[in-house]
């Protein structure tokens, strides 16, 4: 696209950029008197005359704005259509408020729409149920009646839901943001030069948040960036407070004489450090209760309540089957657990930016391992040979119990109106336990394998890219201090690589200064090309940034550069000492986590899987000894209605329901334990599931065969006495 220059002075030429923008904003077909061109006479293509005005903030706008629309969208617009409502003005209007922040092309009566669908189609739902007796139980009905009114619920919510999740992601970039526009005021103290120079180089929400606001301040919605400014004071001000008092410090910086707005200049990082600090203290000491609920509601409760499924299953084998454990322990519980753990890590303070690696060179495509060879390299898919390596551990058990799905499943049938089930006896119960146990096992080595395997290289990328970001403060200081000094800048930068040569930093110099040796490149070319540039191997948000603000000032002179360089690297100081602060208020709660999911889940649910087969055998041979014995005859009570002749749910099923609970549970608290330590770090968070999702099982395996043999041969001896007598 061909951009023309603008010639002309004073109103003239305002009148024609104004003329201009319309154009192109409203794109109206209007006449207008173009100025002399160095470029007239010469024949430009039909598509190539148009003037291009947009800057970079409104095309990023312009693209987030003609999205397509989202499910929720399409879902409220439709619902909308059927259906239009608006009951209570002050959730309006708070509705509203999320919409406009977030984006959302509905309007604000429509989660009202989707609330009333939602309820009005479960209460159908429920009184089908109810009419057709398509299920007899009135827990069905119930469920039915409750989750449509959950949905419905969280439907009528998901734009508020959907502006706290957008606001804690955009906080995850307060403290670059600040540290951008300190960096700029102190270069020239123009608030909106600050505002759009940090909006170019944060990424995210917030910078999402913040381009929009340079849109409003460009198309005069605001009289100037101070007006501006305060505007989104206020807004954040809820949210982040530190974040809007650091602001203020900043734009108050504007009207001081320059060695105390240097000083207020500090002073505005200080305070979104030490708030930052503050509330991830705060949180830290806040987590304890609900780590210790997680706790007992995800592990504790529901294996130690496991010792009464036997029980239930022998006393009740009548009523309960194995769906309704199923339904309890892999589908309720798990949810539950989710939502409870969403909403602990709603509330945590998101402090720094996540690492991104989809742009290193050298990183695998997801789901792969890159095999490298001197020539040439290779990414081979994992996901075939963790199926393969699945079906390899439960095709065994799959054959068993296609030949003895008795062992599995019991055979019943209805005498009388009530469930009878079939006596079956299985002559080697602990080779049938451990064919149940090869299902777990093989399901579950397979997803490890997947997980690790898919994702060790990329966690290696990430954990040398954070390696890189602690000593990057060194190394930018280091090269600072040398420009300072009057060293020529391909001179300091070899001087730099040799003061951190023992670092991994150091490469980056190194590639730095072969570009600029090899190629003839300039500092910023040499950084920043796309092909060449020694930041394509360093694929961190604050390496990549501060050193394209330390190439943008040193357009300004070396001396802009070296003064940028000594600032952003004691600055970086405060913020890894912030970092490391964190880490260690966060470590009890997260040792504790993985403890629970490495020892304690796998050890206590191998015990209850031994100990249910020794109840269930106990509590169904003395069913039908006391049958024997006449109990009947002597009490007028027959011993098999209370204890049964048989269990509603055997070993082995029992097993199977509890090792998918436990694989479930390790994968939830890798998920929070993750998300507490670095976020949303999808890498890292798979990575470590697989790893103890192999440590646990692995015990699981252990705890349960070498149980069932040390209680099963005492129960076998004890039985034998007493049939015998």
């Amino acid at each position: 696209m061909l951009v023309l220059p603008l010639s002309g002075s004073g109103s003239n030429k305002l009148k024609l950029q104004a003329q201009l923008f319309t154009m192109a904003l409203f794109g109206r077909k209007k006449r207008v008197h173009r100025p002399q061109s160095p470029y007239r006479g010469v024949s430009i293509p039909e598509q190539s005359r148009r003037i291009s005005i947009e800057s970079r903030e409104y095309r990023i706008y312009k693209k987030r704005v003609e999205r397509k629309l989202s499910w929720y969208e399409r879902l409220a617009r439709a619902c909308e259509k059927l259906l239009k409502a608006s009951f209570d003005k002050k959730t309006e209007d708070e509705l509203a408020k999320a919409i406009d922040f977030t984006g959302l092309r509905i309007s604000p009566q429509a989660p009202f729409s989707i609330f009333i669908i939602m309820v009005f189609l479960s209460t159908i739902a429920s009184l089908f149920l109810f009419a057709f007796a398509v299920f007899t139980s009135p827990f069905y009905i119930v469920a039915a009646a409750i989750g449509g009114l959950a949905v419905g619920y969280y439907m009528l919510r998901y734009p508020i839901n959907l502006m706290k999740s957008m606001r804690i992601k955009a906080s995850s970039q307060v403290v670059l943001a600040i540290l951008y526009m300190v960096v700029s005021m102190r270069i020239s103290p123009n608030m909106e030069r600050a505002l759009r120079f940090t909006s170019s180089n944060i990424s995210g929400a917030l910078a999402w948040d913040m381009r929009r606001l340079m849109w409003d301040i460009e198309m005069g919605k605001y009289y100037s960036a101070n007006e501006a400014t305060t505007d989104y004071i206020a807004k954040w001000k809820a949210e982040n407070e530190e974040f809007s008092e650091a602001l203020r410090l900043i734009r108050e910086s504007q009207r001081q004489v320059p060695g105390t707005a240097e000083k207020t200049l500090d002073e505005a990082l200080r305070v979104v450090l030490e708030g930052t600090r503050d509330r991830m203290k705060r949180y830290a000491q806040d987590l304890q209760m609900p780590v210790t609920m997680l706790h007992m509601m995800g592990i504790v409760m529901p294996i130690l309540g496991s010792v009464m499924a036997p029980m239930v299953a022998v006393f009740m084998a009548d009523s309960i089957t194995p769906w309704h454990f199923i339904l309890g322990y892999n589908i309720a519980l798990p949810i539950m657990l989710l939502w409870f753990i969403n909403n602990i890590l709603s509330k945590r303070p998101v402090t720094f930016s996540q690492v991104d690696i989809s742009k290193h060179p050298e990183l695998p495509p997801a789901g792969s391992f890159m095999v490298r060879s001197k020539r040439s390299r290779a990414a081979i898919p994992v996901f075939p040979l963790a199926l393969l390596l699945g079906l390899l551990l439960i095709l065994p058990s799959i054959y068993y119990f296609s030949e003895h799905p008795e062992y599995m499943v019991i055979p019943s049938k209805v005498v009388d109106g009530s469930v009878v089930f079939e006596d079956v006896d299985d002559p080697d119960s602990l080779f049938s336990l451990t064919m149940s146990l090869l299902i777990i096992i093989g399901a579950g080595a397979a997803m490890a394998f997947f997980f690790i395997v898919s994702n060790i290289q990329r966690s290696r990328i990430e954990n040398s890219v954070y390696k890189m970001e602690s000593e990057f403060e060194l190394a930018l200081f280091q090269l600072g201090n040398r420009i300072s000094g009057g060293t020529p800048l391909e001179l300091a930068v070899e001087k730099a690589r040799d003061d951190v040569k023992d670092l991994e930093i150091a490469n980056l110099f190194e590639l730095t200064l072969r570009n600029m040796k090899t190629f003839g490149m300039t500092f910023e070319n040499a950084l920043t090309h796309p092909k060449l540039g020694s930041l394509r191997y360093y694929p961190s948000r604050l390496i990549q940034n501060v050193m394209r603000t330390i190439t943008d000032t040193a357009k300004r002179g070396v001396q802009f550069a070296s003064e940028s360089m000594l600032t952003v690297s004691r600055y970086l100081k405060s913020v890894r000492e912030t970092q490391e602060y964190m880490r260690t208020l966060m470590a009890e709660t997260t040792s504790s986590m993985q403890f629970q999911a490495y020892a304690m889940a796998p050890l206590v649910s191998g015990l209850i899987v031994a100990l249910s087969q020794v109840i269930i055998q106990v509590l169904v041979f003395l069913g039908r000894r006391l049958d024997d014995i006449g109990f009947q005859d002597v009490f007028g009570i027959d011993a098999t209605k209370i204890l049964g002749s048989s269990s509603a749910i055997t070993a082995p099923m029992f097993q199977l329901i509890i090792g998918v609970y436990l694989i479930q549970v390790i994968m939830i608290i890798a998920i929070f334990v993750t998300k507490i330590n670095r976020g949303e770090d999808k890498v890292m968070q798979w990575y470590s599931a697989g790893k103890m999702i192999i440590v646990a099982l692995m015990i699981y395996f252990l705890v349960v065969i070498g149980s069932s043999m040390m209680f099963g041969s005492m129960i076998e001896g004890a039985m034998a006495t007493i049939a015998s007598s």
